[in-house]
């Protein structure tokens, strides 16, 4: 299939590009796409120069999947200029997550609403949904779930190459350019997106939200979530309570977790998982999975995950590989 990537030169989009390269359903160079100011970049792709193209409405001529991951504003104006000329887009953006005719795709959960989709969009989940909606979908094809409440700890590539700069510039006590609200070296920051009048911020609401598409539930799932930014290059960790609607012990929620296609889980209830270790790694890691002391139906658990991969590009690519018929 002929392939394009709009955001070509972001921190994404070079992941993308990179995961793409070993992928044999891609037919001929993937066309490089970005903004005016990004046209012209040289990138690198099986060892070949790959030079980045302005995006316009003949762009995608010719092209049968188009990976996004440009931000919102292109992605409303270019998304359906995509699909209209023949192609399957895969958005990263949250431009069209809460749209009901549009599938929000994790692959192991709900692949199969992009099967056989031949024009139109797609939409990538947030990056903290994808690891937490992985880790709760045993409970809830099991048991079914009531609850789930998280507490995001978001690497600062969650922002970008310009917050991964940011974290470095205030390592080494340099000025910084106000990415984040407040320094994030040596610091933590309980915010994440744009404040919203209950007291809760995007990011947050993301989770709240996607995750009830994902898992085609409504508001009888209960969820909250607190999103915090720490200074992590790179990988999210997520702090989950999932409160089943029948009692479920800790052996029987890692045996259908360890089941579950993406997911690796401890063995031992006290081991974990870093950022650190599971950067550069597809899979969602659960550990440190126990009994909520307080609710026999109740589980706790520590899930990571690379927020650059299974959180936007490995998801987006494992999305295209279905469209395309075959697996990533």
């Amino acid at each position: 299939m002929r392939v394009a990537v709009l955001g070509a030169t972001g921190l994404v989009g070079r992941t993308m590009l990179r995961l793409l390269e070993d992928r044999a359903w891609v037919e001929g160079e993937p066309v490089a796409l970005a903004s005016a100011r990004g046209a012209g970049a040289v990138l690198d792709w099986r060892g070949r120069r790959l030079v980045c193209r302005e995006v316009g409405s003949e762009a995608f001529e010719g092209i049968d999947l188009a990976l996004f991951s440009a931000g919102g504003a292109p992605s409303r104006r270019w998304a359906p200029v995509a699909a209209a000329a023949g192609a399957v887009v895969v958005d990263n953006s949250s431009a069209w997550r809460q749209e009901a005719a549009i599938p929000l795709v994790v692959p192991e959960i709900n692949g199969e609403l992009v099967t056989g989709l031949r024009a139109g969009i797609v939409a990538n989940p947030n990056c903290s949904t994808i690891q937490v909606a992985l880790a709760v979908a045993p409970l809830e094809r099991a048991w079914g779930l009531a609850e789930v409440h998280v507490a995001t700890y978001q690497a600062v590539s969650g922002a970008g190459q310009k917050g991964v700069d940011e974290l470095r510039r205030q390592e080494r006590d340099e000025p910084s350019v106000g990415v984040f609200p407040r320094p994030i070296a040596r610091n933590v920051i309980p915010a994440i997106g744009a404040a919203l009048p209950d007291g809760s911020y995007e990011e947050e609401a993301k989770v709240v939200r996607e995750l009830r598409k994902i898992l085609g539930r409504g508001e009888d799932l209960k969820v909250t979530c607190t999103a915090v930014r720490v200074p992590v290059l790179n990988g999210h960790s997520a702090a989950v309570r999932a409160v089943c609607r029948v009692p479920v012990t800790p052996p029987a929620a890692r045996a259908a977790m360890a089941d579950w296609a993406g997911l690796e889980v401890a063995a031992d209830g006290g081991d974990y998982a870093t950022p650190r270790e599971v950067d550069g790694r597809t899979v969602v890691h659960v550990g440190r999975l126990r009994q909520d002391p307080g609710e026999p139906r109740g589980l706790l658990c520590w899930v990571v995950a690379d927020n650059l991969l299974k959180g936007a590009a490995w998801n987006a690519v494992q999305i295209a590989a279905l469209v395309a018929g075959g697996s990533a």
